[in-house]
């Protein structure tokens, strides 16, 4: 498969700067992702995407502002989501909201044990999420394949979160 990416596509997750983000083309290649940003691994693991449950592999990828790394979401040969927690983004998560504009909902967002009310900031229509902490900064960013409001909750939405229990 080739990707009709925009040339400059991967520059936006190279240079940490989502302020002009378009989103993920539908048709991304996720070997072109792969031949891009090494493996921290050799190997894959499985998960659920989505209220749809839609069973996707991930791999996680090593790049320069991100030092817990990237996480790349594939079904079959399409790269669908890239997850970045705790990314070192080039602009202030004041200043990428700012160039966002108004998302299209917030979602309650969790951090291990911590709930963030409303820290999800979702924008579909531009194929990203940015999760706010209670501090201001970027927790994580989600990117993908632009989309309606509806889509991206059944099919792209992952949290994964800790929950503490008594004994």
């Amino acid at each position: 498969m080739t990707s009709t990416a925009e040339p400059g596509i991967w520059q936006h997750v190279d240079t940490g700067d989502f302020t002009g983000w378009p989103g993920l083309p539908a048709d991304a290649d996720y070997a072109e992702f792969d031949a891009r940003f090494p493996r921290l691994v050799d190997g894959e693991a499985r998960g659920m995407l989505g209220s749809s449950f839609e069973l996707a592999y991930y791999t996680v990828h090593v790049a320069q502002r991100y030092p817990q790394h990237l996480k790349a979401w594939r079904q079959d040969t399409r790269l669908v989501l890239v997850e970045a927690t705790l990314p070192n983004l080039a602009t202030s998560p004041a200043d990428l909201t700012a160039a966002l504009g108004e998302p299209a909902t917030r979602l309650n967002y969790h951090w291990d044990v911590l709930t963030v009310p409303e820290g999800a900031h979702v924008y579909p229509d531009r194929g990203i999420t940015v999760c706010i902490g209670p501090e201001g900064q970027v927790l994580r960013l989600s990117l993908f394949t632009p989309c309606e409001l509806d889509s991206y909750l059944r099919t792209r939405h992952h949290e994964s979160r800790l929950i503490e229990q008594e004994w």
